[in-house]
């Protein structure tokens, strides 16, 4: 167990963060850099070629785990040793108002393809992956997540579905999950980019909480 934490620019860590690093019982890196902000795809990839570990999961400093998530998800990697990428039921909260909605659905390589239903904190991803099918593309500003998974999905890479919510994704009006209007245009032209890649129909941005709705009605399951 180690944790690496990449901080992509911004304000250094308070004293009661520090502190709290320092505590746990198990290595960490804290991989920081001045200047302009990478993004989001050269941070985890950055985060995984600096971890050690034979797997790594996924967290995004807007989401939560439940603390038997990563103990959840290894079991399944330990079970299986076909599995690539394992991922567990996410629910998906509009912090504004509390309201909850939830994904809870097997892999499935056609709904996939035109909605991204797993959430990166849900994901736990063997290293053997990222040296099969490559890291997440940089010259992507978002959904660099779903065209990893469309990449291992169509190379043979096995996906599974550990069933049971492990992960909460929390949509607010400030955070990059959301439909901004100042990034829509962004997210647009990496939604172009990735059907033309993968020869999908056209896309439209989405949050989780849409895709929720789309992918797992009221919670149903697949």
């Amino acid at each position: 167990m180690e944790l690496v934490l990449v901080q992509d620019s911004g304000d250094p860590l308070d004293a009661a963060s520090l502190k709290a690093i320092e505590d746990l019982e198990f290595p960490t890196q804290h991989l920081t850099h001045d200047g302009q902000a990478h993004g989001v795809a050269r941070s985890r990839n950055r985060g995984i070629e600096a971890a050690r570990g034979n797997a790594v999961a996924i967290l995004d400093d807007d989401d939560l785990w439940e603390p038997s998530h990563v103990a959840h998800l290894a079991a399944l990697l330990d079970r299986d040793p076909k599995v690539d990428l394992a991922y567990s039921d996410a629910r998906i909260r509009l912090e504004d108002t509390g309201e909850e909605r939830v994904i809870a659905r097997g892999f499935d390589l056609a709904t996939m393809s035109h909605d991204d239903y797993i959430p990166p904190s849900a994901m736990v991803i063997r290293k053997s992956a990222f040296e099969r099918f490559g890291l997440f593309d940089t010259g992507l500003t978002c959904s660099e997540d779903w065209d990893w998974l469309m990449r291992v999905a169509k190379q043979g890479g096995v996906i599974q579905r550990s069933p049971g919510v492990t992960v909460t994704v929390l949509i607010h009006a400030a955070a990059h999950s959301a439909l901004q209007l100042t990034r829509l245009e962004e997210r647009q032209r990496c939604l172009d980019e990735l059907a033309k890649r993968h020869g999908l129909q056209p896309l439209i941005p989405k949050t989780f909480w849409e895709v929720a709705e789309a992918v797992a009605p009221r919670g149903t399951t697949a």
